[in-house]
């Protein structure tokens, strides 16, 4: 899963100003058709906030082997169980994919304890995921679930985006793109929780960890110091 890059670094069209909704009328055949202009729905301020990527590992595999309806049930377990978690850390899932989502922290927090809640989050989720494996998993499927979570720190814009006749709540900003490529690193680094240096460094009690690792992450131009919090997938 992957977040598009709607705006750059400096996160929108002046974006320390709240757009309005505007709605435009065209005509069509001498019709009157009412259009929401996108880019004039109001949006709040910027603000930093912790963001937090999570996918399932292998899970292409995971549907060819088992049917359709097992498959599901397995995902609303895991993210019944996940979603709990990031609330308890008051976090929001802002976006689901089929196999993961992504969540903010720092709606009712300070930035110094949003990360920390996040990356306490992440490690409940982990600890969360060994406990459904060994009892569930491995009993039933005969196999473990592996995911990867990615998370980074910065100044993000907030706002809702009307499509269709729904207003869709959305976190938008450079640094949401990198949390989502530390997430996918998970992968090459052979590591299931991988947190960016920004991040740690806000940590009150960070963990013992080893030195950090720099990475190119595809699609940034700027390499990013990261922490492998985890530990590697099995073989």
């Amino acid at each position: 899963m992957q977040q598009l890059t709607l705006f750059g670094k400096n996160t929108g069209r002046s974006s320390q100003v709240q757009r309005k909704t505007r709605v435009r009328k065209t005509w069509n055949n001498g019709r009157t058709v009412l259009r929401w202009d996108l880019w004039t729905q109001e949006t709040e301020l910027e603000k930093e906030m912790a963001l937090f990527f999570l996918d399932i590992r292998n899970f292409t595999p995971l549907v060819e082997k088992h049917q359709a309806l097992d498959v599901i049930h397995i995902v609303k377990k895991l993210f019944s169980r996940f979603q709990n978690i990031i609330r308890n850390y008051h976090g929001r899932i802002i976006e689901t994919s089929g196999d993961g989502f992504y969540a903010a922290f720092g709606f009712e927090q300070n930035i110094q304890d949003a990360v920390n809640a996040s990356v306490e989050a992440g490690s409940a989720i982990l600890q969360s995921l060994d406990r459904l494996n060994e009892h569930l998993f491995e009993k039933k499927l005969h196999q473990r679930i592996d995911i990867g979570i990615g998370i980074h720190v910065g100044k993000v814009a907030t706002g809702n985006i009307r499509l269709g006749s729904k207003d869709h709540f959305v976190v938008m900003g450079y640094p949401v793109n990198v949390a989502a490529r530390l997430q996918s690193a998970t992968k090459d680094l052979n590591n299931d929780f991988i947190v960016s240096s920004t991040a740690v460094n806000m940590l009150k009690n960070s963990p013992p960890l080893s030195h950090p690792v720099t990475v190119n992450l595809k699609g940034l131009t700027t390499p990013c110091e990261v922490y492998l919090m985890g530990k590697a997938y099995a073989a």
